[in-house]
């Protein structure tokens, strides 16, 4: 089991930081196209494309790490005011639908991902590539995600304190 959770740790981390460096190459590659502007050179070729591909990637593959550190927003309003049975209750629900949500998000993100292999499909602006090379992060984020809420939902502790206050450092 140490080994899983160690396999699955390190893959959310690999992600993140894959996440990390494509907001790096964002911010120098915006950086870079506002100096060039200035020269009066002309502008980079497909940042905008990269950027926003970047974008949605970044999105999806941070999601796992998020969620395993409990940086996740969350709205603590009913908890709080429940006592703290009724508030480890409604913790083991909301972590089920969360499991069940992500894994019916995982099985259609994944479907979508065939078909567009499948169909060859291309997104086309000042780059043109195929479309599957920004689909293949949800199915995996999403997998990834329901593993998470799952593990929570096997680790919950009725008598741990309020999630909001165990956030992992």
């Amino acid at each position: 089991m140490k080994t899983l959770e160690t396999g699955y740790v390190g893959l959310i981390y690999l992600l993140a930081i894959i996440a990390v460096i494509l907001f790096f190459l964002i911010t120098a590659g915006i950086a870079l196209e506002v100096f060039l502007r200035a020269l009066g050179m002309p502008s980079i070729y497909g940042l905008v494309d990269f950027a926003e591909a970047s974008i949605y990637a970044m999105a999806m593959l941070a999601a796992p790490w998020i969620q395993y550190h409990r940086a996740h927003v969350r709205v603590m309003v009913l908890p709080e005011a429940l006592p703290p049975r009724a508030r480890y209750l409604l913790e083991l629900f909301t972590l089920t639908v969360c499991t069940v949500v992500c894994a019916i998000l995982t099985y259609y993100a994944f479907d979508n991902f065939f078909v567009s292999v499948e169909r060859d499909e291309l997104i086309f602006g000042e780059l043109i590539f195929p479309e599957w090379y920004l689909q293949w992060q949800a199915p995996v984020a999403f997998l990834l995600l329901a593993v998470g809420f799952a593990r929570d939902l096997v680790l919950a502790d009725p008598d741990a304190p309020p999630t909001y206050e165990t956030a992992k450092e």
